[in-house]
């Protein structure tokens, strides 16, 4: 959990929520681009280098258009403040989906305590 909310503090809120929304976009746009281009192209890996490039695009500008307009909203104390929290409650939403799924579990404590809880 530590990693995400340091991570959180120096990206700031925006930038955070910035890469929230590139990476669920980006998600969304693999699925849609890998589907449509079985219309176009039959060799996979050409399929999968196009994909690619479409999803470096809109990751890029998804999280540059999100940016810029949550950093007008927040002053940059206040932005640092909520990116590490939102990091933080990021990072403990790793360690339950962790713990929800039972990968590994026997590598860590505190994952093997969360799934006590959530199963």
């Amino acid at each position: 959990m530590a990693l995400p909310a340091v991570m959180g503090l120096f990206r700031g809120f925006s930038g955070t929520i910035a890469f929230f929304a590139a990476g669920i976009s980006s998600v969304l746009t693999w699925s849609l681009v890998w589907h449509l281009s079985a219309g176009w192209s039959n060799e996979v890996w050409l399929r999968g280098l196009e994909t690619f490039l479409v999803v470096l695009l809109v990751f890029g500008l998804v999280r540059i258009v999100v940016k810029k307009l949550v950093n007008g909203l927040l002053s940059q104390p206040s932005d640092a403040l909520f990116g590490m929290l939102t990091g933080a409650v990021f990072g403990l939403l790793i360690l339950v989906a962790w713990a929800y799924s039972g990968f590994h579990l026997e590598y860590s404590n505190l994952a093997t305590e969360v799934a006590a809880y959530v199963r």
